[in-house]
């Protein structure tokens, strides 16, 4: 196995630290994004009925798939 490394040039890290802080917070809120879809997308399949049993109504969708049930 081969391992390549590229040494970081030291003179100026914080760019680099902020850089990499705005991609960690872009990665999280991709992850943050995909998941309340996801979940939008198993109520609204639901039927009324069964949103009915989780106690939902089907205007409440959009709410309880981004903040939850309250």
């Amino acid at each position: 196995m081969t391992v390549l490394t590229f040494p970081l040039p030291a003179r100026d890290p914080a760019p680099r630290n902020g850089i990499l802080r705005f991609l960690n917070g872009l990665a999280d809120g991709m992850r943050e994004g995909i998941a309340v879809a996801g979940r939008y997308d198993i109520l609204a399949q639901k039927t009324d009925a069964e949103l009915a049993q989780l106690g939902l109504r089907r205007e409440d969708v959009p709410r309880a798939a981004l903040f939850g049930r309250h």
